[in-house]
């Protein structure tokens, strides 16, 4: 396995895994009536933001068994769960939303930490969430994964800041001078 000693992809899982465990640091302290208020965001609430982010991560994870149906990492059960699915929540209370955002957290870590770079321009083929079949590079999925995680986690720092809640777990520089201490 060819890994260089600083691997972009595993740069980006961390910092995923930091934010979103900062974020929701600063979600617990709302009231589950708080984070399922209406925003007026695509996905209608906070938490129903956080439950896309979580279904969209499991379903790439899934995508990816096309690059390595070999992979431990992506035979865990939380891959499976009987519950996926776009017609209604992953879960409706936030403990266990949290509980399972940090297993997926832990599954994208170890996932990258383990895929070979060498194999970064390797093409795949999988499924969209319409079922309809579409290709792409895996360092393009790759990117998009991040992009996406990022992408909410600002609406979510939108919101909150429009409620005056204040937050800040996407400072990237924060992130940078963590890793140099």
């Amino acid at each position: 396995m060819v890994k260089s000693k600083e691997n972009r992809y595993v740069f980006l899982s961390q910092y995923n895994q930091r934010a979103n465990t900062e974020m929701y640091e600063v979600l617990s302290v709302l009231t589950d009536k708080a984070r399922k208020r209406d925003s007026g965001s695509w996905f209608g609430s906070i938490h129903g933001t956080l439950n896309h982010l979580i279904i969209t991560d499991i379903n790439w994870l899934k995508r990816y068994r096309a690059l390595n149906s070999d992979s431990k990492i992506l035979k865990d059960p939380i891959l499976d769960s009987p519950n996926l699915s776009w017609e209604h929540d992953l879960q409706e209370n936030f403990d266990p939303l949290w509980m399972d955002r940090k297993k997926v957290d832990i599954l994208i870590c170890d996932w990258f930490s383990d895929y070979p770079e060498s194999r970064y321009n390797d093409a795949f083929e999988y499924f969209d969430s319409r079922g309809t079949a579409r290709q792409a590079v895996a360092r393009d999925a790759f990117d998009f994964l991040f992009v996406h995680q990022t992408h909410h986690r600002g609406q979510v720092s939108q919101i909150l800041d429009e409620c005056g809640i204040k937050n800040n777990f996407a400072d990237n520089v924060n992130f940078l001078e963590y890793r140099v201490g």
